[in-house]
């Protein structure tokens, strides 16, 4: 792996965002989330909203990707990310 820049906190932060609500979307989407009393329309509502909040998510890492991939001029699924050292790596092949 190579580095390619140092990320700024703001950079680190979106990233962290993005990753934190898809984990929590993903939570909503568990069967288990809604208690099998709730009625049905409400049970539908629920996960409708978990599946566009899922879908939020990954729009906003796929933009936050290809952001970093066009600013770099790299192709966006060779990127990773060092959270703790907020530096930008891509993957030699």
């Amino acid at each position: 792996m190579k580095i390619l820049a140092r990320l700024t906190r703001d950079d680190i932060r979106s990233l962290e965002i993005a990753v934190n609500k898809a984990a929590c979307a993903r939570q909503a989407m568990c069967p288990n989330a809604v208690p099998p009393y709730a009625p049905a329309q409400a049970v539908d509502k629920y996960f409708r909203e978990a599946l566009f909040a899922y879908a939020d998510t990954e729009y906003l890492q796929d933009y936050f990707w290809r952001d970093l991939a066009g600013k770099y001029g790299v192709e966006q699924t060779a990127l990773q990310v060092d959270f703790n050292t907020q530096e930008l790596f891509i993957s030699e092949s």
